[in-house]
This record gives structure tokens, sequence and C-alpha cells, in this order.
């Protein structure tokens, strides 16, 4: 029983490596979109102020966010499927975004 054990888990070893070091590819990727969209987020009155929605697939991101029109949200959405592709699986629980405005240089719901 102790030699299958053993067995077992030389086996796994790998496995388990894998996963961590794919986990840690994953928070960084996370961490590199919200830190995009974030940066993404500014305006100097309410026109400069747009949506980034989301949903469906993209739900583990929220379900809207609010950029300035400017953004290149395809780039953002680009790098949200790659994740999704690579990490996520979610269900869609998402309502419509409000129409955002600007406040103290950023964009908020109002």
């Amino acid at each position: 029983m102790k030699k299958i054990i053993a067995v077992f888990f030389i086996l796994a070893l790998p496995v388990i490596v894998f996963a961590q070091e794919q986990s840690q590819v994953c928070q960084a990727m996370y961490q590199d979109i919200k830190d995009d969209i974030a940066e993404a987020n500014y305006c100097f009155q309410d026109s400069d102020c747009g949506i980034l929605e989301l949903g469906g697939h993209l739900i583990k991101f929220g379900c809207y966010h609010f950029v300035n029109q400017a953004t290149d949200k395809e780039a953002i959405y680009q790098k949200m499927h790659v994740y999704y592709d690579q990490c996520e699986k979610m269900i869609n629980d998402c309502d419509r975004a409000p129409v955002p405005v600007c406040v103290k240089n950023k964009c908020v719901s109002p």
C-alpha cells in the first residue's frame, strides 16, 4: 500500500507543480487586466466617459467598468478572452450598465 501511495505521489507531483504555476500565471493575467481597467478610468468631463460592458464568460471582471471613451476596449476584451480560455469558465449574471458621469476626474455611476 505504501508503494502505491508513493508511486501516486511521484506521478501526481508534476500535475501539482503545473497547477501551481498555472495559478500564478492566471493571477498575474487577472491583475494585469484589472490594472488596465483602472488606468482607463479617467475623464475631464461627462462626454469622456464610456462603458466597458462585460458579463457572460467575462463576469469574473464584473458586469461593467467605466472607462475613457478613447480606451481601446477591444484590447482589454482580447486579454479577458485569453484569460477566460486559459483560466476560467463562468456564467452571465449582469444587469445593463448605467450611463456614466465624470466626477473628480473619474467615470462613475450617477
